[in-house]
């Protein structure tokens, strides 16, 4: 199959350009002859085995008409930046004079950094399976965004929203790459003609021609800061690259916004754009390389000012996020004001070679207390409602807060059929927890019914119910970060250049709290 005799098929919404949306690009795909990047999929062979279709692939000889593009980066950049936006908003925050005070300040530095592409390299490379069922596709795929996936693919095709269902059980290593791509699309594709499964998976070599990944930056980190070590004018600018086809620059002044007090600030990422692979989310989306920046220039002023580099970023540990305003999402400090239920929570930590902090409890009735084979848990699928992109935890947050709701659901549900005969009867939900397969008062375990009586008085097979989690408006009332502090040993030979890490620690933080 090649751009002659493919189904036709409509451009793929570009991820973002709605909440449905996952293309990687909007770019047609195998519909014309154009070639728009180093890697782009020109031809597709269907065979009964993978020896017959990697032997037919060689047997493929395809010619070329250059024409004009843009594949460097000084090239990009002599065409001029446009203004980043990232996931809609703008990239840019200027707080007070930053020039000005740079200029002032007694001690500076001033850098540029400039980082590599990075590709996606999970162990287990991209495959997907395509059948019909019916009037339906099911797409078995390793996906962390099954939803907006298969709707994308059923729009590809002009078929009904539902009629594309994608399954995605086990992901693998995900890290922002395990998405929408080209080569579900030309399975699908395929899949039209035989009707019989298609199976298509992607070599290593195809992993990085075919699945985006971090994109290269360049940027400039300016910090000046009086003879205490307090930062006058922090300025993180900076030029990453994308596509004429896709909205994904990388973010690199994320990190920056909140991670340090300063005076004044300027912040700020331009694009500009080479005919290359859509760049995509990985790990750490712009904190990744703007923290590795950012923290380079705060050692080179630790040694302007000679002091301890740990000293200098204490010094200038903001007290609310210093460029929205927001206090942050800080626990109490007093005792026993923390509490999940019946359980209190609490954190220290003692001298010595290893950090302790205090276990967070479990609230009762958080969970319905049943043994784990009596329960079965269907996930990673389009056809359950409300799944979003698994990508920066926030499906641990999102499902996490939807299975409580329901679960509460759930035991208000139950207290109602429970009835006055029941030695529940009267309490509310919040007077009960699950256990040992039923609901119990949680501050007199006599008074306790199982499931199954439950039911059973009730003349009912089952209970359903269906919640939806709370709308997440904290980031409307705090800056929220996880937080940690890395530290590492490096050894240059002075001969060859040669660098290694020869150690290396990382305390982490909890999440929310700083």
């Amino acid at each position: 199959m090649t751009h002659l005799n493919a189904p036709r098929m409509n451009k793929p919404a570009v991820f973002g350009s709605s909440p449905t949306a996952a293309g990687p690009a909007d770019l047609p795909v195998m519909q014309d002859d154009r070639v728009h990047w180093n890697g782009q999929p020109i031809a597709l062979v269907l065979a009964e085995t993978q020896e017959q279709a990697d032997h037919a692939v060689s047997l493929i000889v395809p010619t070329y008409a250059t024409e004009p593009s843009t594949t460097s980066f000084e090239a990009a950049k002599a065409a001029g930046p446009q203004p980043g936006l990232f996931m809609g908003q703008p990239l840019l925050n200027e707080i007070g004079d930053a020039d000005a005070m740079l200029a002032a300040a007694p001690h500076k530095v001033d850098h540029v950094y400039r980082t590599p592409p990075h590709n996606h390299n999970a162990i287990e490379p991209h495959a997907a399976t395509i059948t019909w069922v019916g009037n339906d596709w099911i797409v078995h795929d390793a996906s962390q965004l099954v939803t907006a996936a298969a709707q994308t693919i059923g729009d590809v095709f002009d078929l009904k929203a539902g009629q594309v269902r994608l399954t995605s059980p086990f992901v693998g290593g995900g890290f922002g790459g395990k998405c929408l791509w080209d080569h579900q699309i030309l399975g699908a594709a395929r899949q039209s003609w035989p009707g019989r499964p298609v199976r298509i998976t992607l070599s290593r070599e195809g992993v990085y021609r075919i699945v985006g990944g971090r994109t290269l930056t360049e940027q400039r980190v300016a910090i000046g800061a009086d003879a205490d070590g307090r930062f006058k004018a922090l300025i993180h600018t900076g030029v990453a690259v994308m596509t004429p086809h896709n909205n994904m620059p990388e973010p690199f002044i994320l990190g920056t916004r909140g991670g340090y007090a300063a005076d004044s600030f300027k912040l700020s990422v331009e694009t500009v754009t080479m005919n290359m692979l859509a760049n995509t989310f990985m790990r750490a989306p712009g904190e990744s390389v703007g923290t590795f920046a950012l923290e380079s220039a705060i050692d080179e002023l630790a040694i302007d000012l000679d002091m301890d580099p740990i000293c200098v970023r204490i010094r200038n540990e903001p007290d609310k996020d210093p460029t929205s305003g927001l206090p942050f999402s800080e626990r109490s400090a007093q005792p026993g004001t923390c509490r999940e239920g019946e359980w209190l929570v609490g954190m220290g930590a003692r001298p010595g070679p290893i950090p302790i902090t205090g276990c967070r409890g479990q609230p009762r009735g958080s969970r319905a207390r049943l043994p784990l084979d009596r329960v079965s848990v269907n996930y990673g699928d389009s056809i359950i409602p409300g799944a979003i992109l698994a990508g920066g935890s926030q499906q641990t947050a999102a499902i996490g807060a939807a299975v409580i709701a329901a679960h509460h659901a759930l035991v208000a549900e139950l207290l109602k059929l429970a009835g006055n005969d029941s030695p529940l009867a009267g309490l509310s939900p919040g007077e009960v927890g699950s256990e040992g397969g039923g609901l119990t008062k949680l501050d007199d375990p006599s008074r306790r019914e199982s499931y199954v009586s439950i039911l059973e008085r009730a003349q009912r097979d089952s209970i359903v119910v269906t919640e939806e989690a709370s709308q997440p408006l904290e980031l409307m009332h705090w800056s929220m970060h996880s937080h940690s502090a890395l530290f590492c040993e490096v050894r240059v030979n002075a001969v060859t250049g040669e660098t290694r890490v020869s150690r290396s620690f990382q305390h982490t933080g909890r999440a929310g709290t700083r």
